[in-house]
């Protein structure tokens, strides 16, 4: 009876966490903007009949040459308001025969749909800049690891019902960060093999250093992944803690239909998950780990997607000489309509660009007892602070202002038409995810460490 509970159980739970894997699952994107895919449509096609097929598909915040409205700033005939015309220039190619629609990144396949119907309904070329470009690769690291440590282990059962939901993770999040979480879980549980069936299991497994610190990492590294990874991650670790459950209650059942039983004399906590031969495997996981290093570089640094179609579109510029307005073009446009009233109409150039530090103070004079005392009062400082207060605005519109898409670059971006740009993918922010990816590298190296350093004498000769 306890068998059939425990059968049941898991595969409920089984079920519920592959499930859970397959409706979140996500593959990376090659796009040319961070956060947003192009959507070019031929300009005989009317936008309103664009922005139809789109909403109906479910695409949603679409940002669009229409949808643009004048910034709520209080603006003055003699400031230039050339930043308005420019920004313009976003919703076209450069010989101006396309459309331009900006989507965010969670609307990608809704976005497909809408650009099949279009083409199909209206017959005009259209198309997304993204293409889906599934990572086979990644995967393959983490099916390989499985196979050796699966092939390495004592009890070969026990390590790969539990291991296969580690693999059904990178299939489902093919990310490098994952997959880097995916080779510490399954170390862990290749440590965790030796252990098996013996007093005290569940105990020793919270008791080992080793075991702890490549649970803790894999945790961390997928939450700091994404929250979704994270919490994947979470429902993986319950899913092996039901495949242990689920084996132990096996083997009771078999040891209670068998005439004989036998019971480990030492119990788990008298047992090192490191030793000798398991150390190797420790060291040996650093092969994996590097893999997916070198084949983050490659993807990132090497890999370029080319334009839609051969058209010229606005895209992130690698030089400092943007044709086309950014961020930074924003907060001056709005300074110089703030500070304009505050500006002696006798300065040289008001409408040179502020830099940063740049101030307006107003003079106050006051009398006093000791006679007239003048006080200054900063009114405006060109900072971070300021910077910061726009982004906020812009991100609290109701509507898909171009400023949104500018912000969600960075600052230090130039935009200018080009027919091809680096592809900025759906593993997002690569200089974090190389941190991260250094980072699990380094910890079955530290974990040799202090093997080799405090535990090397006293297991050299457990088996």
């Amino acid at each position: 009876m306890r068998f059939k509970l425990s059968l049941i159980g898991s595969a409920i739970v089984f079920l519920l966490v592959a499930g859970s894997f397959f409706s979140l699952r996500s593959i990376p994107m090659a796009r040319i903007w961070n956060n947003y895919s192009v959507c070019y449509v031929e300009k005989s096609v009317p936008e309103a009949t664009v922005l139809f097929y789109l909403e109906q598909a479910g695409c949603r915040d679409i940002i669009s040459l229409s949808a643009q409205r004048i910034p709520d700033v209080e603006r003055y005939p003699s400031v230039d308001s050339s930043y308005l015309t420019k920004r313009l220039d976003y919703f076209h190619d450069e010989g101006a025969k396309y459309n331009l629609f900006y989507i965010p990144e969670q609307y990608q396949s809704e976005a497909g749909k809408a650009v099949q119907s279009i083409v199909k309904g209206t017959g005009a070329p259209a198309g997304l800049d993204g293409k889906e470009q599934y990572p086979w690769m990644v995967p393959l690291v983490c099916l390989i690891t499985y196979l050796i440590l699966a092939f390495a282990s004592k009890k070969r059962g026990v390590f790969m019902l539990p291991g296969a939901f580690p693999l059904l993770l990178s299939l489902s999040q093919p990310f490098y960060v994952v997959a880097a979480a995916v080779c510490l879980i399954l170390l862990a549980l290749y440590l965790i093999n030796g252990l098996w069936i013996r007093r005290k299991f569940f105990t020793a497994i919270f008791r080992s250093i080793y075991i702890d610190i490549l649970i803790v990492a894999s945790l961390a590294l997928l939450f700091s992944s994404s929250i979704v990874t994270g919490v994947l991650g979470a429902e993986l670790i319950i899913a092996i803690i039901m495949s242990f459950l689920l084996l132990k209650a096996l083997h009771d059942y078999k040891e209670y239909r068998s005439s004989f039983t036998f019971l480990p004399i030492f119990s788990a906590w008298q047992i090192p998950v490191v030793y000798k031969k398991t150390s190797r495997f420790v060291l040996g996981t650093v092969l994996p780990l590097t893999a997916l290093l070198v084949l983050f570089f490659v993807s990132t640094f090497m890999t370029t997607t080319s334009s839609v179609q051969g058209l010229s579109i606005p895209t992130p510029d690698i030089s400092d000489e943007g044709t086309l307005p950014s961020v930074e073009q924003y907060y001056g446009w709005v300074w110089r309509n703030k500070v304009f009233p505050y500006r002696s109409l006798n300065e040289d150039s008001p409408q040179t660009d502020p830099k940063n530090g740049d101030r307006v103070t107003l003079s106050r004079f006051e009398q006093t007892d000791g006679g007239i005392k003048k006080s200054v009062d900063t009114l405006f400082t060109y900072n971070d602070k300021f910077r910061n207060g726009l982004k906020d605005e812009i991100r609290k519109l109701d509507y898909g202002a171009i400023e949104k898409l500018m912000i969600s670059q960075g600052d230090g971006v130039s935009v200018s038409y080009g027919t091809g740009a680096e592809s900025k993918s759906d593993s997002q922010h690569n200089g974090f995810n190389m941190v991260l990816l250094l980072a699990s590298l380094c910890i079955p190296i530290f974990l040799y460490g202090i093997y080799f350093g405090f535990g090397r004498k006293k297991y050299e000769n457990s088996k």
